[in-house]
């Protein structure tokens, strides 16, 4: 019996040792769209994953790339062992996480006009429209595009916003805290004399008019998938995932409001 236990010991052992050898840097393709990702993968949903592959004994390392490119260099390229992120509609090569984080598009107006109050896409008919590259197809808007009065899309977003200050467009069609980010980036430079023809100190607020849009990761080891899950469930649950990621959005709350989750 005492050789019989200490074989079982031996082999437990053994597992740990395998465990441990199992730990990896992982990584990501990611795209650069702050406060989520700036160019060092850090941010809302980078330093939520950073910490959940931390408190599984995993490492993180991201190769940043336009919003968009990171969906094809993940499929193009064996370089990348996991994509950061997906949405739910989406399938790649590989394992998907369970959705860890939600990403909220809607519309962004001047506050106190006529948009301010809206709920739904139908309350923007007879508005001047812009959005980002491919929104009508992304955010299932192509039947009331020829409702709006106008309808265009441009993938810069100083593009997206300067227009609306200058009352040129009545409402961007994007994610709110991406959108709160470059107004504030506009803002400064404003302070700083540099955005001459516009006033950006008129106040503007985000509406969730749309679903928000559950996000995952893709992993091409399906242990590391399962590590994940794990180990973001635990952290939810110690309030973790609260505290890293609601400070990106606090920080935009005059903005937002109450229209964006935490996480």
């Amino acid at each position: 019996m005492r050789i019989l236990s200490l074989g079982i010991c031996c082999g437990l052992l053994g597992m740990a040792v395998v465990a441990a050898a199992a730990a990896t840097e992982v990584h990501f393709v990611a795209p650069v769209i702050p406060p989520h990702f700036d160019e060092s993968g850090a941010g809302r949903i980078g330093d939520v994953i950073k910490a959940t592959l931390a408190s599984c004994g995993h490492g993180a390392r991201f190769t940043m790339v336009p919003f968009g490119r990171h969906w094809k260099e993940y499929e193009s390229s064996a370089t990348f062992a996991a994509l950061a992120t997906a949405e739910a509609d989406q399938a790649f090569a590989g394992f998907s996480t369970r959705p860890f984080m939600l990403l909220q598009d809607g519309a962004t107006v001047l506050a106190g006009r006529g948009y301010s109050r809206i709920t739904t896409i139908a309350g923007l008919h007879g508005a001047d429209i812009v959005a980002f590259p491919n929104a009508r197809n992304i955010l299932g808007i192509e039947r009331h595009v020829a409702g709006f009065a106008s309808y265009v899309e441009r993938s810069n977003r100083f593009d997206q916003i300067r227009p609306l200050f200058a009352r040129r467009v009545d409402a961007i069609l994007a994610d709110g805290l991406i959108t709160a980010h470059f107004i504030d980036v506009v803002r400064a430079n404003a302070a700083a004399g540099k955005e001459p023809g516009i006033d950006a100190t008129q106040p503007v607020q985000f509406r969730r008019i749309f679903a928000a849009g559950p996000q995952r990761l893709y992993f091409r080891d399906a242990a590391l998938a399962r590590d994940f899950d794990r180990c973001f469930q635990a952290l939810r649950e110690r309030g973790e995932v609260a505290r890293i990621a609601r400070p990106f959005v606090d920080r935009y709350r005059a903005i937002v409001g109450d229209q964006y989750p935490d996480y």
